[in-house]
């Protein structure tokens, strides 16, 4: 039997939806997310019900009201026959009114919804996930959550006053909002706990996410950014879709340089093909890979730098963009998402011998350092930023910050772009130590870093270049120095 709330939800299509009728009389449905759905020929009234699913949203009732007296119990059961099926397929949205004003409407974004118990215990006290969060969409506001499978559109003033009071735990009798009528509240309020937005609360306060390891051990940004950077829990674009091409021209593949900039440093060039006699075998390498953050005494040298960057970074080849790429690619020995290639290497030097102290940019096509600055106090400010990130007492001799040209990727990515940004540091990051290990030399990921100390060091835009990841570099101790 149908929940008694439930029966007060408005039904209409959810958005992207249509219906139409093919040659053959025959009721068709279109959405983004399936193929068209034939519902074959239906009486009048069936196709009339459908008109109003299309636009008034009208409850259960009164869609069947009057149908059976029209065309008789089988029509009724006709009709709930396909609201359940397209209910099944994520295609259906409901809609919560208080008299002639709609408070919300509740949008399937996942082929995985389905619309839950929403019978409250009176007794019970009842809150707001500590998932679920609020925004701007348009001219309205929005409830989301990545537990969810559904976003909320919040319509009215007297839906958002009741999630404002749903931010603490609260039974459902106390749950009273001003000019609102306690029915329109109830049906709100289970719909919330149907869709997943609203949990019971325990007596002391807490939830099941807070004292469920599984879920306990996510924090909010990080499971949003997980769920909303692969398909399965939203409805918007998600991938290679060029969501600019048509609007902007496409990021360069290589950095410009910067105006004034003085004269790039040239780095040493190794023997590509004696390195290949020398190097020990790629198993050794890889089986001796080991984050080694304790440095030697005497510091790497600028031939060694040289050697490191034009092993693991520098560009190989640069091609021309081509219909199918839609931009400027270039091969470098670690691989990049659509060989976007968007991560820029500044190298925050403190000891190096051959090479003064400062902030450098890495120039991978010319294999040449430009000087951005000295050692101005945000480069020892980084510096020691890392040193304690690593727990050590001593400054890293070099700290490779790898900044991100965040458009190059999401030009032509949509929804994961920033996801395909940190896969890149991943695979940057194993390149950087398994070319550390080859050469012998010590190496630490970082687990953390300022951007926007970064950005002021290095003179960038937070929105447009600024670091995603940090990597410590130095020569490796001798026996009895650590």
């Amino acid at each position: 039997m149908m929940e008694t709330w439930r029966r007060r939800l408005g039904l209409r299509f959810r958005e992207g939806v249509t219906w139409s009728r093919d040659a053959g009389g025959a009721a068709q449905l279109t959405s983004p997310s399936f193929s068209p759905i034939s519902l074959g020929a239906l009486p009048q009234a069936l196709l009339a019900a459908f008109e109003r699913l299309d636009a008034e949203g009208p409850t259960l009732e009164t869609l069947t009201e009057g149908l059976a007296a029209q065309d008789g119990p089988l029509a009724v059961a006709t009709l709930l026959h396909h609201l359940r099926r397209l209910e099944q397929l994520a295609l259906l949205a409901y809609v919560v009114r208080d008299g002639e004003t709609t408070l919300s409407s509740l949008y399937p974004i996942s082929p995985w919804f389905s619309l839950g118990s929403g019978d409250i215990d009176p007794a019970r006290r009842y809150v707001l996930s500590r998932f679920a969060y609020q925004r701007r969409d348009g001219e309205g506001l929005v409830l989301e959550s990545p537990r969810c499978h559904a976003l909320l559109r919040i319509e009215d003033a007297h839906a958002a006053a009741l999630c404002f009071t749903l931010a603490r735990p609260t039974t459902p009798a106390t749950l009273a909002v001003s000019g609102a009528s306690p029915d329109a509240m109830a049906t709100f309020v289970s719909l919330l706990v149907a869709a997943g937005f609203v949990i019971p609360a325990e007596d002391s306060g807490r939830t099941e996410e807070e004292q469920a390891f599984q879920l306990a051990s996510w924090s909010f940004h990080d499971l949003l950014f997980h769920a909303r950077s692969r398909p399965g829990r939203h409805s918007w674009p998600c991938g290679k879709t060029y969501p600019f091409r048509d609007r902007v021209p496409p990021p360069p593949a290589l950095r410009p340089p910067r105006a004034s900039a003085p004269p790039p440093l040239p780095l040493p060039r190794p023997d590509l093909d004696a390195l290949r006699k020398a190097d020990r075998p790629f198993t050794a390498v890889l089986e001796g890979r080991r984050t080694v953050r304790a440095q030697g005494r005497d510091p790497l040298s600028v031939e060694q730098l040289g050697e490191f960057l034009y092993r693991s970074a520098r560009v190989r080849a640069l091609m021309p963009a081509t219909p199918a790429s839609g931009y400027d690619v270039t091969s470098r020995p670690s691989p990049s998402g659509g060989a976007c290639h968007d991560l820029e290497i500044y190298l925050a030097i403190d000891r190096c011998r051959g090479l003064d102290a400062g902030l450098y940019h890495y120039d991978p096509a010319a294999h040449a350092l430009s000087r951005i600055q000295g050692r101005t106090p945000e480069v020892t400010a980084l510096l020691t930023g890392a040193a304690l990130a690593t727990l050590r007492a001593e400054l890293p001799q070099v700290l490779i910050c790898l900044a991100s040209r965040f458009q190059r990727v999401s030009w032509s990515y949509e929804g994961i772009s920033y996801s395909v940004t940190l896969k890149n540091v991943g695979a940057l990051y194993q390149t950087f130590y398994l070319v550390a290990t080859t050469m012998g030399l010590a190496c630490s990921g970082v687990g953390r870093g300022d951007s926007d100390l970064f950005c002021k060091a290095a003179g960038t835009e937070y929105y447009a270049e600024t670091s995603v990841g940090e990597f410590v570099l130095g020569s490796r101790p001798e026996e009895g120095e650590e």
